[in-house]
């Protein structure tokens, strides 16, 4: 599982190590991934829409999740794995 934001590399690894985070992150200042999933709609747009995508092992999109529930997000997409 990797993570993606628009925090420049210092700035998430403080605050990954301050919250104790222990899953990988990207760093996606451009907003190239973000745009290329829909997670944002431009460059210059602020925060990223909350979402996960599932990528086979092919490299394809196999669903999108919009809106993930944190509580229940891991045991849908371990679901759809299946």
């Amino acid at each position: 599982m990797l993570g993606i934001t628009f925090s420049p590399k210092d700035d998430l690894k403080s605050w990954a190590e301050e919250v104790g985070l222990d899953s990988h992150l990207l760093c996606d200042v451009s907003r190239a991934v973000a745009i290329a999933y829909g997670a944002a709609d431009d460059a210059g747009q602020e925060r990223p829409k909350r979402m996960s995508v599932l990528v086979g092992p092919d490299g394809k999109v196999v669903r999108t999740y919009a809106t993930p529930d944190a509580a229940g997000h891991p045991s849908e997409v371990l679901s759809d794995l299946g």
